[in-house]
């Protein structure tokens, strides 16, 4: 995955987690924070992922 596609993706799951957030509380639903939870679980666990170098040969 390309630096710019994987920030792009990180970007858009750390915002659809706080929507989930957002509209869980507002709503007291808890199925929001469950989504909310996973997406920024995805998140983290994208942020923290080891990257592997390509050697050029």
């Amino acid at each position: 995955m390309t630096g710019i596609y994987r920030v792009v993706v990180l970007i858009a799951l750390i915002a659809l987690a706080l929507t989930c957030y957002l509209a869980g509380s507002q709503t007291g639903a808890v199925t929001f924070f469950v989504a909310g939870g996973l997406l920024e679980t995805a998140f983290w666990f994208g942020l923290f992922r080891k990257s592997t170098n390509r050697t050029i040969s």
